[in-house]
């Protein structure tokens, strides 16, 4: 009897241990994705996506959009986001788009202080890159770099490469080690 009782509490702490895992796999926000998700992203794009190299194995990725991917689906805009190598604290994310061509919504919302009353519309619009800010080269390509308002590290990189819009925001990197990531992607 001592015995079943010792095996049915090994099967216990075994299966709560699995539990356990499987819930920390699913809190990872890396889980849902891997390189190789990239390299099938790749081709449907309807633009060149471009990505780090530098140190980029010491970082996990997360494809956020497009979600769902669906390989089958042609692409037109991709959100990457990069997290530490334990996966939990968000370092950086890059958004691609083509440079050309692409058309945006922006929303215009009218405030009537008088009436108390206030009405937003929908334009599209063509994308255009503007390089106000502070100038950055990377590669020989013009950029620029917008500083978070609270002065924290990091900002918003923007450059068009190859056709290709790409905007890098961070929180955690400065612009130096953002500009050191821009200039290795390829």
């Amino acid at each position: 009897m001592s015995k079943w009782i010792i095996s049915l509490v090994i099967m216990f702490i075994i299966s709560a241990e699995i539990n356990n895992s499987q819930l920390i796999v699913l809190a990872k926000p890396t889980s849902a994705f891997s390189y190789v998700e990239l390299d099938k992203l790749k081709p449907v794009a309807d633009f060149k996506i471009i990505t780090p190299s530098f140190s980029i194995q010491s970082y996990k990725l997360e494809i956020k959009e497009p979600y769902p991917f669906n390989p089958d689906q042609s692409v037109s805009k991709v959100r990457l986001h990069f997290f530490d190598e334990s996966g939990e604290s968000y370092m950086f994310g890059i958004e691609e788009h083509k440079a050309v061509g692409y058309k945006i919504n922006r929303d215009i919302t009218t405030i009537d202080v008088r009436n108390q009353t206030s009405t937003t519309r929908t334009v599209v619009e063509d994308f255009k890159f503007s390089e106000r800010r502070e100038k950055i080269n990377i590669n020989g390509i013009k950029g620029s770099f917008e500083a978070w308002v609270n002065h924290v590290p990091g900002g918003y990189l923007r450059w068009v490469h190859n056709g290709t819009f790409i905007q890098m925001d961070s929180g955690e990197l400065t612009k130096e080690e953002m500009t050191a990531l821009a200039r290795s992607m390829k």
